[in-house]
């Protein structure tokens, strides 16, 4: 007989329980989704397009040809083979 006021009593603790966590976590819930739905629409938090920065014009490219590195390189190797 004892045991099972012992078990009802865990049943209604753990009822207890579990109704309390449930009621917190839904207000938590509740707050964040009050705090949702001021972020999506305050005017201070409105998505603003932002200007890609000025593209930086590049040097000017060689069109062709080998630079001096290049051409020394070049000549050292053929003075190698010779």
């Amino acid at each position: 007989m004892a045991w099972e006021m012992v078990a009802i009593w865990v049943i209604v603790v753990a009822t207890l329980v579990w109704f309390v966590r449930d009621e917190k976590r839904r207000r938590a819930d509740a707050r964040i989704a009050e705090a949702a739905r001021y972020y999506a629409h305050a005017p201070s938090y409105r998505h603003r397009a932002v200007e890609p920065p000025a593209a930086v014009p590049l040097p000017p490219r060689r069109t062709g040809g080998l630079d001096s590195v290049q051409r020394n390189y070049l000549r050292s190797m053929l003075r190698a083979e010779d």
